[in-house]
């Protein structure tokens, strides 16, 4: 099955926006990337059904913007100082997590029109990474903070609790179990692997904190994922350039595997829907690299195809071609 993705990229005189490319879930095949939309600030991006969404700055504003394929229409808001780091979208809300800024933006599409639902401060340079969302609540790791702030969205966006983590641990990314009982997400600077479990009285429980690389000297862990099954957790590592991959037994994870992005600088990567390859964008080497994943023992097994991309930063993919 062949899905279109969707590259957003750092600005440079090489990259221009927000790219498309071709991929074959059943082959590992890529297509040469292709310009989609040319922008300032388009680092991130989402796929909603037919909607687009991505990141933008211009004239000295920052904020998003929506294209709705089904209706061929544009919409942005443009309210915040610089371009947000994280964007997603979920029961028609947008959003978005701004690492300078520090706030996270709750947009509504209404129509063809973005209006503002709530903005949350944390401080500047809280370095807010993502915005989990969990029924009712938002989770919000903050990196400067060292903490993930909890949210109700039920309650106003009221902060209703904290993670709390130590002194320069540096939370980045998580992700939920489908049973909605288990955390784990990755920290940038200490470069470790937490697992929370729920308890009883709706807290967070620390359960197991492991090294994620121990040889390195610059090294900065950047995103996390789950594989579908739940059995294996995959994690970047820039400045080591390494992608790790921990299985998963009566919910305790153990690293099994480490190996090289193809690489510099894996800021983002994503897993097929299959669950047979791992695609990661390499920023500072223009990359795009397709990576064999067997789905048995969880093991990433060998480069598939690689294509060029400048400055990438983001990745989604959508089901068909383009």
């Amino acid at each position: 099955m062949k899905f279109t993705g969707y590259i957003g990229t750092y600005d440079s005189f090489e990259s221009f926006g927000i790219y498309q490319f071709v991929f074959d879930d059943n082959t590992g095949r890529l297509s040469e990337p292709s310009l989609f939309y040319k922008t300032k600030g388009g680092k991130c991006v989402a796929i909603a059904d037919d909607k687009i969404l991505f990141t933008k700055e211009s004239s000295a504003k920052s904020g998003i913007t929506l294209i709705d394929n089904k209706t061929n229409s544009l919409s942005e808001l443009l309210t915040e100082k610089a371009s947000p780091c994280f964007i997603a979208f979920h029961d028609n809300n947008i959003y978005t997590a701004n690492y300078h800024d520090g706030v996270v933006m709750i947009y509504k599409v209404n129509g063809n029109n973005l209006q503002i639902i709530k903005r949350l401060s944390m401080g500047n340079e809280a370095g807010c990474h993502q915005v989990l969302l969990l029924h009712n609540l938002l989770f919000v790791p903050c990196l400067n903070l060292d903490c993930v702030n909890i949210y109700d969205a039920a309650n106003d966006f009221s902060l209703t609790g904290k993670i709390t983590f130590s002194a320069g641990t540096g939370p980045r990314h998580g992700v939920f179990t489908s049973d909605e009982k288990r955390l784990y997400l990755v920290s940038e600077l200490s470069n470790e692997l937490f697992y929370f479990k729920l308890q009883p009285d709706k807290s967070w429980q620390l359960m197991k904190q492991l090294p994620i690389w121990l040889k390195g000297t610059a090294n900065a862990s950047a995103a996390i994922r789950l594989s579908q099954d739940e059995r294996f957790i995959y994690i970047s590592t820039r400045g080591d350039n390494i992608l790790s991959v921990f299985s998963i037994s009566d919910n305790i994870p153990e690293q099994i595997q480490q190996v090289s992005c193809g690489g510099d600088h894996p800021r983002d990567f994503l897993l097929s829907p299959s669950g047979s390859y791992l695609l990661v964008v390499n920023r500072l080497s223009n990359n795009l690299l397709s990576m064999h994943i067997d789905k048995s023992s969880g093991l990433i097994t060998a480069i598939i195809d690689s294509t060029t991309v400048h400055e990438g930063v983001g990745i989604t993919l959508k089901q068909g071609g383009i």
